[in-house]
């Protein structure tokens, strides 16, 4: 995480909101190609958002949550892969980042959202081929991102 936070510091500079939404990495990345929005997207996985989205600032506001849902679909678009394998285990990395990007913020919601997706892997990601709008889609319907507010 601290290579690319390090790696988005060289590549950007302060800009307004872009479609990774609000947050550190909209403010220090301003290309809106597919590689540095994803770069900002981890950087903004960093907690600073959470924070950014409650207080409104760094670049956020009321519609944060709709930038919100783009950044996890890039995130996942990028990472399906890796949280295919790491969803059918019930823990990595990039599974707690993509726990991070639905809210939650503590341990206990990051395990209870592993394992709640874990619980839900069939119907998240029914087919091989399932794409990131479907794998997200799938993960909103199995109500996984809920375990974020209730742990």
């Amino acid at each position: 995480m601290l290579k690319v936070f390090i790696a988005a510091l060289f590549v950007g500079s302060f800009a307004s909101a872009n479609d990774a939404g609000c947050g550190l990495g909209s403010m220090i990345i301003t290309k809106n190609s597919k590689l540095m929005q994803v770069l900002a997207v981890t950087t903004n996985a960093t907690g600073i958002q959470t924070l950014g989205i409650t207080f409104g600032t760094s670049n956020c506001s009321s519609n944060g949550l709709v930038n919100n849902d783009k950044q996890i679909q890039y995130f996942v678009e990028v990472n399906q892969a890796e949280l295919t394998r790491e969803m059918a285990q019930g823990h990595g990395e990039k599974l707690s980042t993509l726990a991070a990007l639905n809210g939650c913020a503590t341990d206990d919601q990051i395990s209870a959202f592993n394992t709640n997706a874990q619980s839900n892997f069939k119907s998240i990601v029914p087919a091989a081929k399932t794409s990131a709008v479907d794998f997200v889609q799938n993960m909103k319907s199995s109500l996984v991102a809920n375990a974020c507010h209730g742990a």
